[in-house]
């Protein structure tokens, strides 16, 4: 069976993911599995995991479950209270899921620079896709992005994301940005000719992440962009008002994993709209 699997916490901010992953259930035909991770200190299981505290995390979910059939009228729901912290038991509850959603909130300074978001934190260490939540999406919002730099694994997440804008019926947008290397020559022309050598090179590149697309998805309008910029300011503003980011993300994965790379760092922690972190390894041996 097919699930959605969000994480639910005791805090303002927790409605929009909620709502965003019953929407995301209903386009999957999954059900949507609510958890609520008590989180306690090891040696204070006897005292803390009680019925009090079952208790007050069942009326938590409750309260999620009515707001997710608000926002998806019928969905199919099912609640989980878990003793465990919150990175541990969403990891473990969302193994088999489709994806796995958490929320988020405008992080501090402090936040920013020692990665303190809980949010950020299951992102890096997930081994499935994960959606970072950070507020309910605008209404003008549009379109699915995604950031590609020629490789495989950005090759699997312009797949990820074509299937996401599909089934949303939304127009998706493959950016990828290029930053020419330093060249110490003292002619211009020199200059020029290497950029204009580089350029194409990164035109190609651009045009093959995106190909075979109108093939598998002949009602989906694609646009490509090549930008010169940084990849991570490139993505953020091609995103400002899109309903969905996705970045692909390499590397291990585990609890032990507490940093994504670069761009996904950057664009998870500050993005306006929803991201979507692609494990793509993952999804490609599960599916392949």
């Amino acid at each position: 069976m097919k699930r959605v699997v969000v994480g639910v916490e005791d805090m303002p901010h927790s409605e929009a993911p909620v709502a965003w992953a019953a929407r995301a259930a209903e386009q999957r035909g999954a059900v949507l599995r609510l958890v609520h991770a008590v989180g306690h200190p090891i040696m204070a299981v006897d005292v803390l995991w009680d019925q009090g505290v079952q208790a007050a995390g069942q009326q938590l979910l409750d309260h999620a479950v009515a707001h997710a059939r608000e926002a998806v009228p019928g969905i199919r729901v099912e609640t989980v209270v878990d003793p465990r912290r919150p990175a541990e038991a969403l990891a473990d509850l969302a193994e088999d899921a489709e994806l796995l959603v958490v929320g988020t909130h405008r992080l501090s300074a402090g936040e920013r620079v020692f990665s303190g978001s809980l949010a950020y934190q299951i992102a890096a260490a997930a081994p499935h896709p994960v959606a970072v939540v950070p507020g309910a999406v605008a209404p003008d919002a549009a379109g699915v992005v995604v950031g590609v730099d020629g490789s495989a694994d950005s090759l699997e997440a312009v797949a990820i994301a074509a299937a996401e804008a599909d089934r949303s019926g939304q127009s998706l947008d493959v950016v990828h940005a290029w930053l020419e290397p330093s060249v110490y020559t003292a002619g211009d022309a020199v200059i020029a000719e290497h950029t204009a050598g580089i350029r194409e090179e990164e035109e190609v590149a651009l045009a093959e992440s995106a190909a075979g697309l109108a093939e598998q998805y002949p009602d989906l309008v694609v646009h490509t962009r090549l930008v010169h910029d940084q990849p991570a300011t490139a993505l953020l503003d091609a995103a400002e008002h899109a309903r969905l980011l996705v970045v692909g993300s390499r590397g291990r994965h585990g609890l032990t994993r507490v940093l994504l790379g670069s761009v996904s760092h950057t664009v998870v922690l500050h993005a306006a709209c929803p991201v979507l972190v692609a494990r793509t390894h993952h999804v490609a041996a599960r599916h392949g």
